[in-house]
């Protein structure tokens, strides 16, 4: 078959980018004055917290300290909303950022290999069994939560980033050296070894930034997680222009693996990691058996059987349906660009109206969107669709971890209720892709049969959402009257 040229823009564009880029960097580095030694330890760098907020007087009586005296450090010393300090905060937010750019905008970006395997590298197989390189990958980023999850509570952070992305880094590159029709060599390299990698880095790296911040907790939050759509945007727009252009699969991959490996060193740079208190000793069943918390998972593992339907196939759909390829390759960006919003500003209003609240209306709209699929088969149906879901979608992976900080009781082990609630996402992520291929069909693609199963799991379980959002409202409620009938 006659591979579709794409325009060659990438050359020019990418330069232009990768110049401006450097230019940010190095403003970044000027005004955060990023010390030489992050690496230190806690205790020396809560030594020069204290210094830079100008207690002076304070640094001879905290020095002469024991090496636990970090957990009971006056709060006198840090700002209300960043405990660290605001340029901390803030560096880390974009550290975090460019590690999540890289790894987790590789998932979003998908869609871009699904076409690709489907009609020429491994044009051999199903689409259900291509979808599976995708789905385990995004298994395995979850799944490997608790793992992700125990380091950060141990105070791992920065070590399980490093070991993340060494991982990631080193199976983008293997995975150039795959050979048309092997699966076998893209499974191994695109789904087990870039999906362990980005679950040993998802769970510190996204949560790094909740000891920076105390009141824009999910506005941080939903920033770095907005880093997905903007490497979704950049990855499918850089890999569409590479791999269908003059440079090929080999060597498309490769220049990719090279900007992940640039922004990976970046992004671990610029995070400074909190030192952090040992969680109380919660019991297992206490921390992990309260109703909001098991409805939000369920809500999580059901949903996510037919959450990531479009952004797999919607590059696949509008080809097949005679959309214009260039517009076709766009799709998944487009959708990525719309998610950067989605993730953005529904987590800004949830610091305000709450986290549950807004929540609840974004993740049924999502499922309702996914109806609309079946009318992208015009180029207006096409935009207007995977701008409207990647708002929706975006916003439903964004506040998924914040949702959970939010329902864990003080003092609880934070890293291990993030890490067992993203296992039965993984899970759900590892065999709804498939189920979905399964359902399309891999000669007469049935596309309405596809589109029903996943907007109908993406919609039924919003019940759940809407019972943990009652539950929580009325344990609050009760919490609030207590003190009054005591005094009474």
């Amino acid at each position: 078959m006659v591979k579709q040229r794409f325009p060659p823009v990438w050359s020019s564009t990418w330069l232009t980018s990768t110049v401006r880029t450097a230019s940010l960097l190095a403003l970044a580095f000027d005004a955060l004055s990023i010390p030489t030694d992050i690496w230190r330890g806690p205790r020396r760098l809560t030594m020069d917290l204290i210094t830079e907020k100008g207690h002076l007087d304070d640094v001879h009586s905290v020095a002469n300290t024991e090496s636990d005296g970090v957990d009971h450090l006056s709060s006198e010393f840090f700002d209300d909303d960043y405990p660290m300090g605001r340029k901390r905060a803030w560096s880390t937010v974009l550290g975090a950022w460019l590690i999540v750019s890289c790894s987790i905008g590789m998932t979003s970006a998908f869609g871009v290999y699904q076409d690709f395997y489907t009609t020429s590298w491994l044009d051999n197989y199903s689409t259900s069994a291509i979808s599976w390189i995708g789905g385990v990958q995004i298994f395995l980023e979850l799944i490997l939560g608790p793992i992700g999850g125990k380091l950060f509570d141990m105070g791992y952070i920065r070590t399980a980033n490093i070991a993340g992305c060494t991982l990631f880094t080193i199976s983008f590159f293997l995975l150039s050296l795959a050979k048309p029709h092997q699966y076998y060599q893209v499974f191994l390299a695109q789904g087990i070894g870039m999906g362990a990698g980005i679950g040993l880095l998802y769970i510190p790296a996204s949560t790094v930034v909740f000891h920076h911040f105390k009141s824009k907790r999910a506005f941080a939050t939903g920033l770095v997680d907005s880093g997905a759509s903007v490497g979704g945007i950049f990855l499918s727009i850089l890999l569409n222009n590479l791999i269908h252009g003059s440079v090929g699969f080999v060597w498309g991959t490769r220049i990719a693996a090279f900007i992940t490996l640039f922004c990976f060193i970046i992004g671990n740079l610029l995070i400074f990691v909190p030192p952090i208190k040992k969680s109380a000793d919660h019991s297992t069943k206490t921390t992990l058996t309260d109703a909001p918390y098991v409805l939000t998972v369920a809500w999580g593992f059901v949903a996510s059987l037919g959450m990531y339907f479009p952004a797999f196939y919607i590059q696949l759909f509008a080809r097949m349906h005679g959309i214009e390829s260039a517009l076709a390759f766009y799709s998944v960006a487009i959708m990525n660009a719309a998610s950067i919003f989605g993730r953005v500003v529904p987590s800004w209003l949830a610091d305000k109206w709450g986290k549950l609240d807004v929540f609840v209306p974004c993740a049924t709209l999502s499922g309702l969107m996914g109806f609309a699929m079946l009318g992208c088969t015009t180029p207006v149906g096409l935009v207007l669709f995977v701008i409207f879901y990647g708002f929706f979608f975006g916003a439903s992976v964004a506040l998924y971890l914040p949702i959970i900080d939010s329902l864990t009781p003080p003092g609880a082990n934070k890293g291990k209720r993030m890490g067992f609630a993203i296992v039965p996402v993984g899970i759900a992520c590892l065999v709804g892709p498939p189920i979905s291929g399964a359902i399309l069909g891999s000669v007469n693609y049935v596309w309405w049969k596809g589109v029903v199963f996943a907007s109908v799991t993406d919609t039924i379980p919003c019940v759940f959402l809407a019972a943990a959002l009652y539950i929580h409202r009325r344990s609050r409620t009760k919490q609030s009257d207590e003190p009054s009938s005591g005094g009474a």
